[in-house]
C-alpha cells in the first residue's frame, strides 16, 4: 500500500512537471453549484436546495476541448403505501443522483478575459429505487440512461489560472430517465487552469 502511494505521488510530480513546461495551460478543474433554488413557507421556513459537482476539462487545441463532469443532485421522491387492513399512507423522501456528463466544446477566441463556448455530448445516469414491504417482497427498480445534450457558457478569466464559469446544459429530445433527472441544468463555478 505504501509503495503504491509513493509511485502515485512520483507520477503526479512527473506529470505536473510535464504540464509546467507547456506554453499555455491545457487542463482545467472546476467546482460548481447548479440548480440553486430557494423556497419559503410559513410552516417549514426557508429552504435552500442546490446540486454541486466537479469537472475536468482538457484543451486539445485553441478551439476544441473535452470535459468530464459529475454532479451530486438531490431529488424528492413521492411514495404511496397501501396496506390491508388500514388506510393508505403517502410520503416523500430525498434521494441523491450522480449524473455524469461527457462533452466536446468549441471555444471562441475573443481576445478578452471572457471565454465563451458551445458544446455537445452525452449524459449518463444510473438511477435506482428500492421498494420495500410489498406483496412480492423488496424490489429494486433500476434505470440506466444515456441522453444527448447540448451545452454552452462563458468563463470570466480574472487571473491567468483562475476563472469564474457560467454554464448551462440541456438534454436534447425527451429524456429517457423516468426516475427524476432534470432536463435543464444551469451552474456557476470556480475553475483552475494548470
Amino acid at each position: 500500500m505504501r509503495k503504491s502511494i509513493v509511485v502515485a505521488v512520483s507520477l503526479l510530480f512527473v506529470v505536473a512537471s510535464a504540464f509546467a513546461q507547456q506554453g499555455s495551460p491545457s487542463n482545467t478543474v472546476s467546482v460548481f453549484v447548479s440548480d440553486l433554488s430557494i423556497s419559503h413557507s410559513s410552516q417549514s421556513g426557508t429552504d435552500l436546495d442546490a446540486s454541486y459537482g466537479v469537472a475536468f476539462n482538457h484543451m486539445f487545441n485553441q478551439h476544441l476541448s473535452g470535459e468530464l463532469s459529475v454532479t451530486s443532485q438531490q431529488i424528492r421522491r413521492n411514495f404511496s403505501n397501501f396496506s390491508v387492513p388500514g388506510p393508505a399512507t403517502f410520503g416523500s423522501y430525498t434521494d441523491t443522483l450522480y449524473p455524469i456528463d461527457a462533452n466536446i466544446s468549441y471555444h471562441f477566441l475573443t481576445g478578452s478575459r471572457w471565454k465563451p463556448y458551445v458544446g455537445a455530448g452525452l449524459r449518463y445516469l444510473d438511477n435506482s429505487v428500492l421498494y420495500t414491504g410489498g406483496p412480492l417482497g423488496d424490489r429494486r427498480i433500476s434505470s440506466r440512461t444515456v441522453d444527448p445534450e447540448v451545452s454552452g457558457g462563458v468563463t470570466f478569466q480574472f487571473r491567468p489560472n483562475l476563472g469564474l464559469r457560467f454554464d448551462a446544459k440541456q438534454i436534447v429530445g425527451n429524456s429517457n430517465s423516468a426516475l427524476g433527472d432534470t432536463a435543464f441544468s444551469g451552474s456557476v463555478g470556480l475553475s483552475f487552469r494548470f
